[in-house]
């Protein structure tokens, strides 16, 4: 997997539809519930708990519904818009921030195609749902709400969280905001909710929004090997998963989903496009 997030900005918002790249409007499926007229002061980023954006995108568009996103992002970056930017979703819940309470009344919701959290089985890791979810795509980390308890998540494709910061850049500059307006389900509901979760670097994500980063590289932490006889990349967070390569000494990667103590990286090679795999952080360098 290629992990160079290049932060493009020609998609816009136009007559509160989401134009893409293309500059055709993105795929819009409408959203079987939404609200009433808003302005949108915040972008709320969530998760599925769900397998494909489609599948989550015709659910919202059913009836049986009680929830509904503005946006839905494939794992491979591909954009559904359900409801118009003027109009609330029903994507916060009981909420508030900043002394605003009812967020869906002032938010765009942002949906990203992804499971979550994960549970072990005999198998290794899987879905709510039981779907196996591969080694490579494990992040274990601890939620920011319960520091002392690594779970298991999965992680954020770069497609996705590249294609996520052009829908944001272009909400942002349509409705005049700043980075900070981007902010977690997990921000404006805590001890509710919990996505997006350890797996979405928040941090990142807004600084590649407000166009920082590497050559305008949707930018994580950047960091150097510091083993003398190299490190391995493996296919899974632990000793016992089979190399992908061996990184020298020197080599800078970007941490793509950050863990502990094993976290998924790419390795500069061609800009991030190197391998990419999983890396123990003892033996990286914050630089």
């Amino acid at each position: 997997m290629g992990a160079c997030w290049h932060r493009r900005t020609s998609m816009r918002i136009d007559t509160h539809r989401l134009i893409g790249n293309d500059g055709a409007p993105v795929t819009f499926l409408k959203a079987a519930h939404s609200g009433g007229q808003i302005i949108p002061r915040f972008v709320v980023i969530h998760y599925t708990a769900g397998g494909s954006a489609e599948a989550t995108a015709r659910y919202f568009a059913s009836d049986a519904a009680r929830a509904s996103a503005h946006f839905i992002i494939s794992r491979d970056g591909a954009v559904i818009q359900q409801v118009p930017t003027d109009s609330a979703a029903w994507h916060a819940g009981k909420s508030s921030w900043q002394g605003l309470s009812g967020l869906n009344a002032h938010s765009i919701g942002i949906e990203l195609a992804n499971w979550g959290k994960l549970s072990r089985s005999p198998g290794g890791y899987a879905s709510h749902t039981g779907t196996p979810v591969p080694a490579s795509r494990v992040v274990l980390a601890a939620h920011r709400n319960a520091p002392d308890r690594e779970e298991a998540w999965e992680r954020f494709d770069a497609p996705q969280l590249a294609a996520a910061a052009e829908v944001a850049t272009a909400l942002l500059t349509a409705y005049g905001l700043t980075e900070d307006a981007i902010i977690g389900h997990d921000d404006i509901a805590p001890g509710r909710k919990i996505d997006p979760g350890p797996a979405f670097d928040m941090r990142a994500f807004r600084g590649a929004v407000a166009g920082r980063g590497e050559d305008g590289e949707l930018a994580q932490d950047i960091r150097v090997v510091t083993a003398p006889a190299g490190l391995n990349l493996r296919t899974g967070p632990g000793i016992d998963f089979a190399p992908v390569a061996l990184m020298p000494d020197g080599m800078r990667v970007r941490v793509v989903a950050p863990g502990a103590p094993w976290a998924f990286v790419a390795a500069r090679e061609h800009g991030y496009d190197g391998p990419s795999g999983y890396a123990h952080t003892a033996w990286l360098r914050v630089i």
